[in-house]
């Protein structure tokens, strides 16, 4: 799916690059032997320009979870439970709600080798390679 889009780094001003968010790679290698990887964005810039509930997902707490089920369960209700896979890849986002990435170090090299059109985009800031992409789908680490 395509979730991350190129910029033009000599479009960006210095504002948007001082706010961009730093990328994090976590990358493991599964009993199986598979290697497995999560992408995340570091949120902890953001705490002095967006109040923190509006830089988080929300997240079900368990709480509302056993009220909704001792209601259900009261109100005799069917209920069903299905995952769509992939479907928060597949969700339309506004454009208002993209944001923008920076990618460094080694993770530069791991994104420019699965897509060679990324190299284009490789800068340099302070001596590292950087590159900067819009997301429209990351989780959040406020650190």
């Amino acid at each position: 799916m395509s979730v991350i889009g190129r910029v033009v780094y000599e479009s960006l001003t210095v504002e948007e690059k001082k706010k961009a968010l730093r990328a994090k790679k976590f990358i493991k290698e599964k009993r199986c032997g598979k290697m497995k990887d999560r992408a995340c964005a570091d949120g902890s810039v953001q705490r002095v320009y967006i109040p923190r509930d509006e830089a988080s997902s929300p997240t079900l707490s368990l709480e509302s979870l056993l009220a909704l089920l001792i209601t259900f369960g009261y109100e005799k209700r069917k209920v069903a439970v299905l995952d769509a896979p992939g479907a928060y890849l597949h969700a339309d986002i506004p454009k208002s709600k993209l944001v923008l990435l920076k990618i460094e170090g080694q993770f530069v090299d791991i994104m420019s080798d699965v897509n060679p059109e990324y190299k284009a985009d490789v800068r340099y800031e302070n001596g590292k390679k950087v590159f900067y992409v819009w997301d429209d789908r990351i989780c959040l680490i406020m650190v």
